[in-house]
């Protein structure tokens, strides 16, 4: 499974600019969280900030333990290995083919031979529907193709976060929705830790697991899907729901009396919470994707602290099946008395109690301070060998 990313009181500013401050949130393991928020309000930034290609005023981002804000060059190169990227524009080198794109990572960090290369570079490029292409330039492909070899080598060294920095920029909707679908099959084959930061309302609602949302320099929420797509908070409807009325202007600081006031005229229109949107499912053959059922124990978990009218909507958005597992209740009718109580989901989610396992080599142990449990973990390993 993926490895947990743990943000704490995140700040960053340039110079007297403030880009956000205090984000706190928590990327759960294996599964795919999409960031979202209007234009300049530092999502690529952020995702900057996680692999420490950029240092924070203040804060902790925590990977496997080792904090990339603090911890040593050492330390941070071997955190890397844990990470792939798909950049915006794929990032490939023009007088490359797509085969010696891919294989550029494994030719510059690891020992294998090449033809284990090109093992591990036809696989992944079969992974993202590029078999056949190895001899091809990035400028003899499409925008769509790029980014599938982009992906190919954010996957060659098999990496256990992988972030997405608007990959559906510069696509077509038919080519996005091709892409949102290979990013839903790659997650229930690998079962990484996914974040994608995207503008693309469609991507947002289907694809993640985990929605967030920054503005006006704060996250304002971030949460399970269901939470989000079923929340009320203006900002966040809004954004979701792609309108002008809301506080989100055309230079993102409208007149809160304004927004307000559109609020107030739009909901005299409507009742209720919105709908929940399907979520995107794996393509048929694939092996079914563990983080839905992980995110929907949490938000079962929680179910009883959300506004009754969420709870209608989410309850209607399971299956027959999840239905009978949270509520007993297969029919596909939502009872209208007492939702289930709060002691009672928790029963129906909480996991079976497994013995501990023994502990990882080299892993920190609870009265080793973060420095020599970091040191353990990384310099035990061979550097520069196959992983």
């Amino acid at each position: 499974m993926g490895v947990e990313v743990v943000v704490e009181g995140l700040s960053k500013s340039f110079g007297p600019q403030t880009i956000w401050r205090d984000v706190t949130l928590t990327l759960p393991p294996g599964e795919i969280s999409v960031l979202l928020g209007p234009s300049g309000t530092g999502k690529s930034v952020f995702l900057k900030s996680l692999v420490g290609l950029l240092k924070p005023e203040e804060g902790r981002v925590l990977i496997d333990g080792v904090d990339v804000c603090t911890c040593s060059e050492g330390d941070l190169y071997e955190v890397r290995k844990l990470f792939g990227v798909l950049f915006q524009d794929g990032a490939l080198f023009g007088s490359m083919n797509l085969f010696d794109n891919i294989a550029f990572p494994l030719r510059e960090h690891t020992r294998k031979s090449e033809s284990d290369v090109r093992a591990v570079v036809l696989e992944k490029m079969e992974m993202v529907g590029l078999l056949g292409a190895e001899d091809k330039l990035p400028g003899e492909i499409s925008g769509g193709m790029r980014k599938r070899a982009g992906l190919a080598r954010a996957l060659v060294l098999d990496p256990e976060i992988i972030l997405f920095d608007e990959p559906d920029s510069g696509l077509d909707p038919v080519r996005t929705a091709y892409l949102n679908q290979l990013i839903v099959d790659l997650n229930a084959q690998i079962d990484a830790t996914f974040l994608i930061v995207t503008h693309d309302i469609g991507t947002a609602r289907t694809v993640p697991d985990n929605i967030g949302m920054l503005f006006r320099r704060n996250l304002v929420m971030f949460g399970p899907r269901e939470v989000l797509l079923t929340s009320t908070e203006p900002v966040v409807e809004q954004f979701l729901n792609g309108r002008r009325q809301g506080p989100i202007g055309m230079s993102e600081e409208k007149d809160a009396g304004q927004a307000a006031a559109e609020l107030a005229a739009l909901r005299d229109g409507e009742a209720g919470v919105p709908h929940i949107v399907p979520q995107l499912d794996v393509t048929e053959g694939m092996p079914e994707r563990s983080a839905v059922r992980r995110r929907q124990d949490r938000v079962m978990q929680r179910f009883g602290t959300l506004p009754e009218q969420a709870q209608q909507e989410i309850a209607k958005a399971l299956s027959p099946r999840e239905r009978a597992r949270y509520f007993g209740d297969p029919t596909g009718s939502w009872p209208t008395g007492p939702v289930l109580a709060p002691q009672q989901v928790a029963q129906v989610t909480a996991p079976t109690p497994r013995p501990s396992p023994e502990p990882r080599a080299g892993a920190r142990t609870p009265d080793a301070p973060p420095e020599e449990g970091a040191r353990r973990r990384w310099f035990g390993r061979r550097r520069g060998g196959d992983r």
